[in-house]
């Protein structure tokens, strides 16, 4: 069977997430019953956000007795509940299993046992000025305090969190530039994702020069964690 569908890993992200509209979520379904090789990578993708959501905490991936598979307070609509159940009995239990790992070579692999503190991945997932003050005097004040030690920070925005890093629309363009100028070990990432959601809402996004937009945060993350770095939301901010 033949999708109608570019099912780029955008549009898995995004159908992932359970942000496409039911015709497409069907579509897709109907595209990973008939083609093991979109299955795979929905599983994969799956995993890896399943990493994202469980394994932050010590930046290891769950074992899979420690996987809650949907907690009873996490309220889903019916549409997106039966894709995940679709996704799930298609995925043979590597869904919270992660048996597929096993067999598959193109699969992430493990996350760094050892992190290297001096390199910082701040991700930013929410707007706000708060936020984005938060998330700029927190880089800051470490690059500041860690230069010596030769200190990387990369700030990853997806949802609302890109609206820091868009043009005509971030309260702190100017102070991000600055940091810019001051830090060349300091990137900012806005995820491919949510700034594709936002063109297709009919909005006009422009970055900020010098702001990487080519990957989804997802991708960048466990690439990140893969390499040892230290993964810290924002609205987790420890003391530098």
């Amino acid at each position: 069977m033949q999708s109608q569908m570019h099912l780029d890993d955008l549009t898995l992200n995004a159908y992932v997430d359970g942000q496409l509209v039911a015709e497409q979520e069907r579509e897709i379904l109907a595209a990973m019953e008939h083609d093991a090789g979109v299955r795979e990578r929905v599983c994969r993708l799956r995993r890896a956000k399943d990493w994202m959501r469980t394994g932050f905490a010590d930046a290891m991936p769950p074992s899979p007795q420690d996987v809650t598979p949907i907690p009873r307070s996490f309220r889903i609509g019916n549409s997106v509940a039966a894709s995940l159940m679709a996704l799930a009995l298609l995925c043979g239990g590597a869904l919270f299993g992660y048996t597929i790992a096993d067999r598959q070579p193109n699969v992430p692999q493990p996350l760094a046992q050892q992190q290297n503190f001096d390199r910082v991945l701040l991700h930013l997932d929410k707007s706000g000025d708060d936020n984005f003050a938060a998330v700029l005097d927190y880089a800051e004040k470490f690059l500041a305090s860690h230069a010596a030690r030769g200190a990387e920070v990369e700030v990853v925005a997806n949802a609302g969190g890109i609206d820091l890093m868009r043009q005509g629309g971030s309260p702190y363009a100017e102070r991000v530039r600055a940091l810019q100028q001051k830090y060349a070990n300091l990137q900012f990432i806005a995820c491919a994702n949510a700034i594709r959601n936002l063109r297709r809402e009919g909005v006009d996004v422009s970055l900020l020069n010098g702001v990487h937009g080519g990957e989804t945060a997802v991708d960048h993350i466990v690439a990140r964690l893969q390499q040892g770095w230290r993964y810290v939301k924002v609205s987790d901010l420890p003391g530098i």
